[in-house]
Order: C-alpha cells, then sequence, then structure tokens
C-alpha cells in the first residue's frame, strides 16, 4: 500500500513539473481577474518609450501626472484621463522614477542618470542636476527608495548585471549624486521597485524570476526569491515592471508584469506568497495591453479611484504607437480580494524613525581585504588626551596602532590576532605600565604589549607564547579588580559551548606571564565581553542568544543574569562587541553591536541593566565619511577627548566600508552625539 502511494505522488509531482500554469501558494484564495482601463495616454509620437511613472501634485490631487519616457521624444507629461500636457526634450529617457518630488530619469544622451523636479504651478520641467551621473553601462531598470531610518534619498541603477545605488544630496537648487555600493544581480536584470517601509527593494531577472534585496546602503546585500519562472514558479516567461502597493503598516503588494501571457502578478509582501493576477482587458474605445514595458502605482485617490492607480507602457498596442494603460486599483483589489486603499497619503513624508549619529573621523582601511577589521581599544593618554590612540585588530595581519585622526602609526604583524583590550597599573619590574593583550589565533595564545607613552607606540612584553589551551582564542576582555589590584584577561573559545576562562597576569621577571584560575561554558558561541573594574561585573555577548552579566572575580563561578535576549522586537543575532562608557559613581552604559540588525544597543550600567535605546551610524556626508554596519567589535571612553570628543570616544569596526568600497576600517563617533540620540 505505501508503494502504490509513493508511486502516485510521484506521477502527480511530475505531471505538476510538466505544467506552464502557475499554480498558487493558497489555492483557495488566488485567483485572475480581468479590470478595465480608466483611461488610456495618446500615442507617444516617436514609438520610443518603455517605461512609467506617478508624479503626485503636492496641493491638488487632479493635477497629478503620468509621466512617460519617450526616448527620442522626450520626457511625456500626461494628465489623469491621458492627454498629453507636455514633453521635456532635452533629455531622451528610456527608464523612470519618482522619489516625492524629484523624477530621475536614464538619460541616452549623456549616457546618465538626469534629475528633474515639476513646477507645481506651470508643471514645467527643470533640470537640477547639471551633470548626469556617471553609470557607465546601459540602464535597464531605475527605482527610487527614501530611508524611512534617516530620510535620505536614493536611487537604483540597474546596469548590465549589477544595481548601483546612488545617494542623492540636494545642495540649494541642484542635487548631486553619489555612488554607495553597487549590487551584482545577474546579467538578465532589469526592471525594480521599492518598498521604503520595509526597506527593500525588488529586481527582476529576466527568465530567472524576482529578488528582494535589503535597501539600506549598510545592509547585507544578500538576495532571496520572490518568486521564479515556471516550472519552478508563477511567472511564465520574463518579468518587464515592477511597482509597489502599500495599504497600511501591515499590508503591502508586489505587482509584476508576466509578459507572455499578458497578466501582472500580485505577491504578498509579508511572505511573498502569490495572490493571483490581474489582465488589462479591452473596452469600446481602449484596446487591451498587448505587452507591458514598466509599471507603476500609487495609494493616492486619484480619478475616482479611492484607492489609487497602477499604469503600465503598452509597447504592442492597435494604434501602432506605444501609449499608456491606467487602471483603478479598487477593480483590482475587488477581483482578488485585496486591501481596498491605503491609509496615508503618499506625499506626506514621515519623520526618519531611526536614532543616528554620524562618525567624525575614519581610519585608514586595514592592508587586507575580506573579513580583517576586527575589535579596537581606546588608549587615553595620561597628560595630552590628544595624543590618545585606537589599538586594533586586523586579524588577517595582527595589529594596528591609529592615532585620533585615523592615521595608522603602527603596525605589528604577530598573527592572527582577533580581540584586543587593555589596562593600566599593572607592575611590570616594580614601575606601572599599560598592558595590551590579544587573542591570538595563529599562536593559540596570548599576545601580551605594553604601551610605550613616549613613542605611542606598542613594544611587545609577553614572557614568550602564552598558550590558552584553546582550540581557538576567540573574544578576549580584561579586568583590574577594585579588590585585590591584580590583573586578569578572560578569552572564549571559539565552540558551540562557549567556553571562557579567566587568566591572571603576573611579572615573570621583567615579562608577562599569565596563570589559569577559571573556567566556565556561556553554552553556545560567544565572542564579545567586557569587564567591569569598578562594579566587578562581567558581560559577555552569547552571540544568538543574549547579553549576560557574571562576577568578573575569580571565584565568581558561572552565576549569571540575563541584560538583554535575542528575539523579535529586542536583539538581533548577532549580539557582538560590547563595552562600557563609565560616568560617576557606577552610571554608565553598556554599549553592544546589534550585529544582525546594523545598529547598537544601549543599556544602562547601574541598576538591573535597563535598556535605553538603539542608535545607527549613519554617513557624514559634510565629511564623505560613510556610515558603520555588521560591526563585530567596538570600545567606548568616557574620558573627554578635546573638542571633537568632549564626553568621550566611541570607536566602531565597520564591517562594510562602501564609501567608497574599501578593505574595513573603524569609524570615530562623540559619545555626546550617542547621548542626544538617545535623548539621555
Amino acid at each position: 500500500m505505501r508503494t502504490q502511494l509513493l508511486a502516485g505522488l510521484l506521477v502527480l509531482a511530475l505531471a505538476g513539473c510538466g505544467s506552464r500554469e502557475p499554480v498558487a501558494k493558497d489555492a483557495g484564495t488566488a485567483r485572475i481577474t480581468d479590470v478595465a482601463p480608466l483611461a488610456q495616454t495618446v500615442a507617444s509620437p516617436e514609438n520610443d518609450g518603455n517605461d512609467v511613472a506617478f508624479w503626485l501634485h503636492p496641493q491638488d490631487a487632479a493635477r497629478s501626472l503620468v509621466l512617460g519616457t519617450g526616448g527620442t521624444a522626450g520626457l511625456e507629461l500626461y494628465s489623469l484621463d491621458g492627454q498629453r500636457l507636455s514633453a521635456y526634450p532635452d533629455i531622451q529617457p528610456d527608464n523612470l522614477t519618482v522619489s516625492h518630488d524629484l523624477v530621475i530619469a536614464s538619460d541616452r544622451r549623456s549616457a546618465g542618470l538626469v534629475v528633474l523636479a515639476i513646477d507645481p504651478a506651470s508643471l514645467a520641467v527643470q533640470r537640477l542636476t547639471r551633470d548626469a551621473l556617471p553609470v557607465h553601462g546601459e540602464v535597464n531598470g531605475l527605482c527610487a527608495y527614501r530611508s524611512p531610518d534617516t530620510g535620505l534619498q536614493y536611487v537604483f541603477a540597474v546596469v548590465e548585471g549589477n544595481v548601483q545605488q546612488w545617494q542623492l544630496r540636494r545642495s540649494g537648487a541642484a542635487v548631486q549624486g553619489a555612488l554607495v555600493r553597487t549590487v551584482p544581480v545577474g546579467v538578465g536584470s532589469g526592471y525594480c521597485a521599492v518598498d521604503d517601509a520595509s526597506r527593500t527593494l525588488f529586481v527582476a531577472e529576466e527568465t530567472v524570476g524576482i529578488w528582494r534585496i535589503a535597501a539600506e546602503p549598510e545592509t547585507d546585500a544578500e538576495r532571496k526569491a520572490v518568486d521564479l519562472v515556471a516550472p519552478t514558479g508563477h511567472i511564465e516567461d520574463e518579468v518587464k515592471g515592477l511597482a509597489v502597493y502599500r495599504a497600511g503598516a501591515d499590508k503591502a503588494y508586489l505587482l509584476a508584469a508576466d509578459i507572455k501571457p499578458g497578466r501582472f502578478n500580485v505577491y504578498d509582501l509579508a511572505d511573498d506568497s502569490w495572490l493571483g493576477s490581474f489582465r488589462i482587458i479591452a473596452t469600446d474605445t481602449i484596446d487591451a495591453v498587448g505587452e507591458s514595458e514598466g509599471l507603476a502605482a500609487t495609494t493616492l485617490p486619484l480619478a475616482g479611484s479611492a484607492g489609487g492607480l497602477v499604469a503600465t507602457f503598452d509597447e504592442e498596442n492597435l494604434s501602432g504607437s506605444g501609449d499608456i494603460k491606467i487602471v483603478a486599483w479598487d477593480a483590482i483589489a475587488q477581483g482578488l480580494g485585496l486591501a481596498a486603499s491605503a491609509d496615508a497619503d503618499p506625499r506626506v513624508l514621515p519623520a526618519p524613525v531611526a536614532r543616528t549619529v554620524m562618525p567624525t573621523v575614519e581610519t585608514v582601511p586595514v592592508g587586507n581585504y575580506g573579513d580583517a577589521a576586527d575589535d579596537p581599544a581606546i588608549w587615553v593618554h595620561p597628560t595630552d588626551p590628544s595624543k590618545s590612540l585606537v589599538i586594533a585588530t586586523n586579524k588577517k595581519l595582527g595589529i594596528d596602532v591609529y592615532d585620533l585622526a585615523g592615521k595608522r602609526l603602527q603596525s605589528l604583524p604577530v598573527g592572527r590576532v582577533n580581540n584586543v583590550d587593555l589596562r593600566e597599573g599593572f607592575l611590570l619590574d616594580g614601575k606601572p605600565v599599560t598592558l595590551v593583550a590579544a587573542s591570538n589565533r595563529t599562536t593559540l595564545g596570548i599576545s601580551v604589549f605594553r604601551v610605550d607613552t613616549a613613542a605611542r607606540r606598542l613594544v611587545e612584553v609577553g614572557d614568550g607564547t602564552l598558550p590558552t589551551a584553546l582550540a581557538d582564542p576567540y573574544g578576549l576582555c580584561m579586568y583590574r579588580s577594585a579588590k585585590s589590584g591584580e590583573t586578569y584577561v578572560f578569552i572564549n573559545d571559539n565552540n558551540d559551548t562557549g567556553t571562557m576562562r579567566q587568566w591572571r597576569f603576573v611579572d615573570a621577571g621583567g615579562k608577562v606571564g599569565a596563570e589559569v584560575i577559571r573556567s566556565f561554558d556561556v553554552g553556545s558561541l560567544a565572542e564579545g565581553c567586557v569587564a567591569d573594574d569598578e562594579t566587578g561585573a562581567l558581560y559577555v555577548a552569547e552571540e544568538d542568544v543574549a547579553l549576560w552579566r557574571y562576577s568578573a572575580e575569580p571565584d565568581g563561578g558561572a552565576e549569571r543574569r540575563q541584560v538583554g535576549k535575542v528575539g523579535p522586537g529586542e536583539l538581533t543575532d548577532d549580539a557582538e562587541g560590547v563595552s562600557i562608557w563609565a560616568g560617576p559613581n557606577g552610571t554608565g552604559y553598556i554599549v553592544l553591536s546589534n550585529q544582525g540588525a546594523d545598529n547598537y544597543a544601549v543599556f544602562r550600567r547601574e541598576g538591573d541593566n535597563a535598556f535605553v535605546g538603539f542608535f545607527s551610524i549613519v554617513a557624514n556626508e559634510a565629511l564623505g565619511i560613510d556610515g558603520a554596519s555588521e560591526t563585530d567589535g567596538l570600545d567606548v571612553t568616557s574620558a573627554p577627548l578635546g573638542p571633537k570628543y568632549p564626553k568621550g570616544l566611541l570607536v566602531v569596526q565597520d564591517g562594510r566600508n562602501i564609501g567608497p568600497n574599501e578593505p574595513q576600517n573603524f569609524k570615530y563617533v562623540s559619545w555626546a552625539d550617542v547621548l542626544q540620540a538617545l535623548g539621555e
């Protein structure tokens, strides 16, 4: 009986693989519906267009426009009932997008991107970029993005298998552009669309499918499939148009023009499920869509449609020249059982939601590509704060030493050093020195240095190789006990149990030796840690689980308390680097790299370590410094370091150094700016 059942299932599976008809993920609700157009534009005079966008009038919705790329005919402006109002012949656009008050087009003449504006009173077009943004290739898709975190405006250009992300910067009445990242997407990629609210870019790859990619420039550019070409997915042949319709905070749809069957697929952005398709059919006066080239949607109630409009450029129609078809969202929603209208005016720009700060300095990049930079430690000069140093690891080489301007002063090729920390006051040969310790994955030991204050350099002082007996020494932090005055170092192993050991540093005849005195398991992989000399607390970041508080004293055992946990609405794995901003009388802040969300979590140092908030480090346009993301290690000091850092300095590793694309480096942030962002 079991054999017969398996055979039957196999026959059904093979039959399904041979079918070209898409099968809905939810066959009970998905369907195909026909909708009649409300209007069509007059034919493009040069029959050279292929894209469409809506421009929304800021005061009078009825004066909103439908824009079309007329190629040699220029940028074409149509009324909502399809009348051709004017054309802007100074460019020959192929692709088109609108970012609120900005119109961006790819221009054949200048072989780049041109930014325009439309005067609300006269509807005249004004050029805002003197020189086109140089994309260096044929643009196959164009879409705009306004970050809900920062309010910054971007445009994505799909150029010969790559997506270029340009930040648009206003300077008076002019707009300039800066290329912030390039993402490979496949040679056949073309049309794109963006959902601002979910920070997501959608790209159609010809004969393959539709991809979603994170839209924030500092985020991971990993591609995830929304749908694929049949027989694997619901796309029958090729997508030549994408648009997003956001009906509310929790409901949004992706529309995709599926060319061969002449229909438009609709997907739920919450789970990428296919909800069905619609076709634009003929009426007595308007022909059906022959072949779509470009797609646009707006939620603003227009032309009698409470839910807004959808438009597509129709390349093949009875007139023999391309035109634009306009349909009511209400009809689509009714036919497919979708949300009927949006709950917000798309012309009203929401205030940025993220607490953000900007770096004031970045170090020169490390000397190795890939995942190289990792963890910094800040040394405060005892008499002249301007001479303070940032000591940081290059885990493919050793240790680099930087000044407060980000210049590299010293490079020590001592091995694959992962994490680094320092403590003052260790008696070496009877003299107090600042010790610097690092976990060395090449020697499987502890590398130890002292700071030469006069030369502002590191001098190796370890008593030979200080073995750890760990398989892969990983995270590291130091501790100087207020009870005993002893100096300790904690190192965890790169293993599934998060093994952590504690050593006491000793003077071994003018060199530094180490004695292991404690060992415990965190539970799973852990790296970032920091010890609080004043309170005796040890904070350990168990990457996929939580931030924990232990005792840093050698007799502290394994007892612990949870400070913050990984989960929805809380920390995002991986929890990485952690440090302490020490205020008076045990007050201050615990700072944690919330790596999976490309931001930073702050907890109070005192009491039960209450959560304060998250903040992000974004690009400093004025100084030409990109933001920070995918941060491994960080360090912070509360010592005033001059006018730039009156309340201390935060240094973070930047896992994606994108402005321009260079090896990783470290970003410096004024702690005063962090306090202001957090409202502290």
